[in-house]
């Protein structure tokens, strides 16, 4: 829309409408922003997922269009949902770098499902870090799993 000079409506608050004493710039000023703000609409909404598109309010302001998308939607990929779970739930420890960086790993695989909410507890991220491990570490398992505190 920056290349087309169209993105006025959405930098520039809505300004008064012309009236018959108002100059020819401030005329011409109000139909640019008028023609921004219907072109930022039609681009919009023609790219937007068509889901969203039938439950959207109609708006006549693009600024309000963008503002009423941020607030009500926001598409989580499932593809990128099971990339995260897979990750979560395939890796192990691989014996070259150290635990504390498998750990970490796995951490981040944990927080990005979970910023997509799916809802995953601590209890099952330490079930599997303890899983992920070898059996070498089968002491560490014992261990971790006698403790009466978490």
């Amino acid at each position: 829309m920056t290349l087309h000079n169209l993105e006025l409506a959405l930098r520039v608050d809505e300004p008064s409408k012309p009236t018959d004493v108002s100059s020819t710039d401030e005329r011409s000023f109000y139909e640019r922003w008028e023609h921004s703000n219907r072109s930022c609409l039609m681009v919009m909404k023609y790219t937007m997922d068509k889901s969203i598109k039938e439950c959207m309010s109609k708006t006549k302001r693009a600024k309000d269009f963008l503002e009423y998308v941020k607030v009500n939607y926001t598409k989580i990929d499932k593809a990128e949902i099971t990339t995260y779970l897979k990750l979560l739930t395939t890796t192990m420890y691989d014996g070259v770098s150290g635990v504390r960086d498998h750990i970490i790993k796995l951490k981040h695989y944990f927080n990005k499902a979970n910023e997509m909410k799916v809802g995953l507890n601590e209890k099952f991220l330490k079930w599997l870090i303890l899983e992920s491990l070898p059996t070498s570490f089968d002491a560490v398992k014992l261990t971790y799993n006698a403790l009466k505190e978490e």
